[in-house]
């Protein structure tokens, strides 16, 4: 096995490997930062527990050659409790453009090229933790690609939507809400799932609806009952029903958490990170409230955030 130091020197090519709770996702990556090739499955860590090395040669194999000359970078839930290696959280503030120094390598796989990137602690001044992992990779390359990479604000929708600051070049804090877990609960498993059609065309006037009705006095757990009303007094159909819950829970979020103390001064425009559906719909929500903001795809976030963090280690290591 080559020396540490020698190990990403020898590589061309870099495989990156999203590896969440129920999804992989792999991404082959050239030397110039282009993505090649993806693939997706749910072959997730919980699915995955026990046999994480056999998993990744099943669905990576074919773009490694066996000699450790393509390096292979993971990150997500891998580095968890329930992953391959808990790699422990690095806390706030972290430097960026120096991410790669965290990095832990795994001998025993790809001939010692293979790299476990660790997760992002943040402890308020009140004492409140919040956590991430994965959503750190997103944030260094949609930093990146912004022109100005030293500041930001960025909103990563998703399960547990993340909402992370960078200051000066170091991401400083974050906020999570589990909107996205609560939609999926809400409309399968309440009284609120014989009002909703999750498999229905977006409307984006019953969205909209949600988002002004959000602004009512009632509060929340008030609000989400309007979605059953709506649909027994035949004001919404189930169709309706779905995008509408989703603007009540997004339009909720937006303005509890833009209102803290530590996003209410931003300046700059909100970067969302995500699918193309998802940053529609915080698209069109943050619009609504007057926020300026812009999309980046997960996946162009991930690819360069991980050839980023691919040329930090090489020149840690040379």
């Amino acid at each position: 096995m080559p020396e540490k130091n020698e190990l990403t020197k020898l590589a061309h090519h870099l495989v990156a490997v999203d590896w969440g709770t129920t999804n992989f996702r792999a991404y082959l990556i050239d030397e110039h930062g282009i993505c090649l090739d993806s693939l997706s499955n749910t072959d997730g860590v919980l699915k995955s527990k026990g046999k994480f090395e056999s998993t990744l040669q099943q669905h990576i194999g074919h773009w490694l050659n066996g000699n450790g000359s393509i390096a292979v970078i993971l990150f997500g839930m891998i580095g968890s409790q329930v992953g391959w290696v808990e790699t422990p959280y690095i806390e706030c503030p972290v430097d960026i453009k120096n991410y790669g120094k965290h990095c832990l390598q795994l001998a025993w796989f790809n001939q010692g090229n293979c790299w476990l990137v660790p997760g992002v602690k943040w402890v308020s001044d009140d004492g409140v933790i919040d956590i991430m992992r994965g959503e750190e990779l997103q944030v260094i390359g949609a930093s990146l690609l912004n022109k100005d990479n030293n500041d930001g604000l960025f909103c990563c929708p998703g399960t547990h939507n993340k909402w992370i600051s960078v200051n000066n070049g170091q991401i400083t804090d974050m906020l999570t809400a589990m909107t996205g877990e609560i939609y999926s609960l809400l409309g399968k498993q309440s009284i609120l799932a014989h009002s909703v059609n999750e498999n229905t065309e977006w409307s984006e006037e019953a969205f909209i609806s949600g988002l002004e009705y959000s602004q009512r006095s009632g509060g929340l757990l008030n609000h989400l009952f309007s979605v059953r009303t709506n649909y027994i007094i035949r004001k919404h159909s189930q169709n309706q029903g779905s995008p509408y819950l989703s603007g009540l829970l997004i339009g909720h979020e937006i303005q509890s958490i833009i209102t803290t103390k530590y996003y209410k001064n931003y300046k700059v425009p909100i970067t969302i990170i995500g699918s193309s559906q998802l940053c529609q719909a915080y698209s069109t929500a943050l619009t609504y409230f007057n926020m300026p903001n812009k999309s980046i795809s997960a996946q162009l976030s991930v690819v360069t955030g991980s050839y980023s963090l691919f040329n930090m280690t090489r020149e840690q290591n040379d």
